[in-house]
């Protein structure tokens, strides 16, 4: 058992986690989360729509809001559910499928949001996750001897404006956007990358992606492929797609 420490999620953060159906990543995340950033307000979304996998997490969790349905969601949507329950100034972005190693800096995260209004979300992900011809195209920031990555509006077609990785941001962005299920992730991130917002990383970041091979289907898109030759036509739709010829990536 993982020793609590580190400083508390503040009460005008509420962390929002999506989860569905794997109850030991679920477990491995929440303990390194807490073990560093104690308390806080947290709701999970649970969209496997298993009775006995949503009863299990109920009562793992007694202290935390459970929130689920009777079919599943997918993943925009099931932000929505938790995204709308919001009644503080920001929410924290979370998944099942996270580690971390070191507290959020919530101060220095929530006076980056209030200082710079073209930051629409601040990500706690290890920036050596994100590929390198990405983390070139980004400047640094300073906030309270924080060091922050600031990505280009041009960094991608699509990514970077906002992201469903661990994160910080303003729920008046949320509200001005939502529902976020009307669209896939990367066309949400576009839009609001389209309005002036953009993505900035902590560095080096403390969230750790530990759900490789471990991927959750969405019923509002299609399942992922598997061999090389399915792979290899995924990546040439999404280039059509991102070149204005496809109006799809799929």
């Amino acid at each position: 058992m993982l020793e609590l420490r580190g400083n508390a999620v503040p009460d005008s953060v509420t962390v929002c986690l999506t989860s569905c159906g794997r109850p030991d990543l679920l477990a491995r995340t929440l303990q390194s989360f807490r073990c560093f950033n104690p308390g806080g307000h947290i709701l999970i979304s649970e969209d496997c729509a298993d009775p006995a996998v949503v009863a299990e997490i109920t009562a793992a969790y007694p202290d935390m809001t459970v929130l689920s349905g009777p079919e599943r969601l997918g993943h925009m949507r099931s932000i929505d559910r938790l995204f709308s329950q919001v009644e503080t100034p920001y929410l924290f972005h979370l998944e099942d499928d996270w580690l971390f190693d070191a507290p959020v800096n919530w101060r220095a995260a929530i006076e980056l949001l209030d200082t710079r209004a073209d930051v629409a979300n601040v990500s706690v992900r290890a920036f050596s996750e994100i590929k390198e011809k990405y983390r070139r195209r980004s400047d640094p920031l300073s906030v309270q001897g924080e060091t922050f990555r600031l990505m280009h509006a041009e960094a991608h077609p699509e990514f970077f404006g906002w992201s469903n990785n661990p994160g910080l941001m303003r729920t008046a962005t949320y509200k001005a956007y939502a529902p976020f299920g009307r669209m896939r992730h990367d066309q949400m991130s576009a839009l609001i990358k389209r309005d002036g917002g953009r993505e900035a990383y902590h560095v080096p970041g403390i969230a750790h992606h530990i759900g490789q091979q471990r991927n959750v289907t969405d019923p509002t898109t299609p399942p992922r492929p598997k061999s090389k030759a399915g792979k290899w036509m995924k990546w040439v739709k999404g280039q059509l797609y991102y070149a204005g010829l496809r109006k799809t990536p799929y």
